[in-house]
This record gives C-alpha cells, sequence and structure tokens, in this order.
C-alpha cells in the first residue's frame, strides 16, 4: 500500500475507532504503536489516548516468546524494537497487570467476519489474549479483511474490526452463529 494512502486510512480507522462506545468508555487501553507489515499505523491514537487523560499501556517482547504490557505516559518513552515497532523502555515504563485493562486493540495481517486473525505466526497474542475479559478491537484496512482466515481452537477471536469503512460485530455474529446452529428444541 502507497504509504500515503496507509496514513489517510489510519486516520479514518483512528476517527471510526473513537465512535466504538467500548473503546470511548475504556480507561485504560493496550495498544501497539507502529506499523509493520501491512499493519494500521496507531501513534496518533496514542496520542489522543494520552491527551484524553486515559492509560495507555504497550506491549514488549520479551526473550522472543511473550508479552509484557508497560504503562507509559509520553511516547518519549518508547524504544524502537529490532522488528520496527515501538515498545516502551523497560527502565522508564513501569510493568502493567492485563487485568486492568479495558479495551485491547490488536494488530494483524488478515481478519475474518467472524474475528478470527492471522499475525506473523509467533503467537504473542494469541498468548496474551487468552483468559483476558477486556474487549478485543482489531484495527484493520477494508482490504485486509476476507470470507475466512485459517484458525485453530488456541487462536482467539476478536470481538470487534475497525476498518476505514466499516465496524464489524464479531462476538455478535459468533453468537447469533451459535445459537442458529443449536436444534431447534434447545433455543426455546
Amino acid at each position: 500500500m502507497d504509504p500515503a494512502l496507509g496514513a489517510a486510512l489510519s486516520e479514518r480507522i483512528a476517527e471510526r475507532l473513537a465512535e466504538l462506545p467500548v473503546y470511548a468508555a475504556a480507561r485504560v487501553v493496550h495498544l501497539y504503536i507502529g506499523a509493520v507489515g501491512g499493519e494500521v499505523a496507531t501513534r496518533a491514537i496514542a496520542l489522543e489516548v494520552l491527551q484524553a487523560g486515559k492509560r495507555l499501556v504497550c506491549p514488549r517482547v520479551v526473550g522472543g516468546q511473550r508479552l509484557e504490557h508497560h504503562e507509559i505516559r509520553s511516547l518519549d518513552e518508547l524504544v524502537e524494537s529490532p522488528g520496527g515497532l515501538w515498545e516502551p523502555d523497560p527502565h522508564r515504563s513501569p510493568r502493567m497487570d492485563p487485568s486492568e485493562l479495558d479495551v485491547v486493540l490488536v494488530p494483524g495481517v488478515a481478519f475474518d467476519p467472524m474475528g478470527n486473525r492471522l499475525g506473523f505466526g509467533a503467537g504473542y497474542y494469541d498468548g496474551f489474549l487468552s483468559g483476558l475479559t477486556a474487549p478485543k478491537v482489531a484495527l484493520a484496512f477494508s482490504l485486509q479483511i476476507t470470507d475466512a482466515v485459517p484458525h485453530s481452537p488456541r487462536d482467539v477471536p476478536v470481538d470487534w474490526i475497525v476498518t476505514e469503512s466499516d465496524t464489524i460485530a464479531c462476538r455478535a455474529k459468533r453468537e447469533a452463529g451459535n445459537r442458529e446452529s443449536q436444534p431447534s428444541e434447545a433455543r426455546e
């Protein structure tokens, strides 16, 4: 994608995200910073979170195996990772317990309307999202939405996907699909 187009679409996604009630009500927001491999740019969202007086928590890859979560008070507390993302400097940003999160903004490469996602294959986010009760919102360009993406039982789907042109209520689609797949006497 042309960088100028990606920036414009990322801005529109940020505008649509601000309209999502679960995000608007959140006081503690988890957000990746940066955009690699075609992901939505999030720096402007991070600035808006901080300017609104909300708490901003960002992930940091530890030992190439898992994510740690640190609260930042300024984008100056970020350092560039070898992979091109911006991560909290652990010496300047306190660790945060994920149970305190109100919403998690999730990156990815491809998504389907049921909330299944493909990342870069390391499994960091699936490990982090499993067992997490906070709503999960994917940020994606509409060209990243496909009819179905491969997934396994250990993959954790998102609850919403926000694109530049649509907000998809994935959890509601899954719940409706589950109700429809039950025998009629079980639904009565």
